[in-house]
């Protein structure tokens, strides 16, 4: 499904009081991309003496990456989240299952067909939640504001660095169709959902400016 099966007509909006400060995305953007170097870098430096005699520590090794990989997934999920929300004017909690998802009051508020969302397969397991995507993104090429209805699904798997972003679009009360976004460490969230969706996804910082984008 490509980015003209998300579009109908509407107003321009953009959810100002969904924009992240520049400390909050600041904080989930460095630790996204630092915290699987610096956990090879401190085993290394921790196991010097130790690997300079050949011995390598690669159970110690694993730890350390199993541990980074724990709090890069959760990164993942949060920035995700900012550039998603930042074009939602609603979202369902966080979530453990599918079903969970599938059963927030949002879907009825705003009229999304559940059924057939599910129908369509939503992620099972994980850290999930929903949004309902109703804005105005400019595209990349032509350079024209594309307009956006569609329910969209992020999902983390805690210690996995890879978050899945489901979009289903949604028209006159109807699927009309599904994409899934892989978002593999170390690829930057905004850059990827871009590239795949044809849109010029960026986070407007309260306070600060648009962080890091198409």
């Amino acid at each position: 499904m490509g980015s003209g099966e998300l579009m109908c007509s509407g107003v321009f909006s953009v959810y100002m009081a969904h924009a992240p400060s520049g400390i909050e995305f600041g904080f989930w953007f460095v630790l996204y991309f630092a915290a699987i170097p610096l956990a090879i870098i401190t085993w290394a430096w921790h196991y010097n003496a130790y690997i300079r005699k050949g011995q390598y520590k690669l159970r110690e090794l694993a730890v350390f990456l199993l541990i980074a990989a724990f709090f890069t997934s959760l990164a993942s999920f949060q920035l995700t989240h900012m550039y998603i929300y930042f074009h939602s004017p609603a979202s369902t909690g966080t979530c453990f299952t599918g079903s969970c998802v599938l059963s927030d009051p949002i879907l009825e508020r705003y009229h999304i067909p559940g059924g057939e969302i599910e129908g369509q397969g939503i992620p099972s397991f994980g850290i999930i939640k929903g949004y309902w995507m109703y804005d105005t993104i400019p595209m990349v090429s032509p350079a024209i504001p594309a307009n956006v209805r569609a329910f969209v699904v992020v999902r983390t798997v805690p210690f996995v660095p890879v978050t899945d972003v489901v979009v289903y679009g949604v028209k006159n009360g109807h699927v009309t169709g599904k994409k899934t976004i892989r978002i593999f460490w170390p690829m930057q969230v905004g850059k990827r959902l871009t590239q795949e969706t044809g849109l010029r996804f960026t986070v407007i910082l309260s306070g600060v400016g648009g962080g890091p984008g198409a």
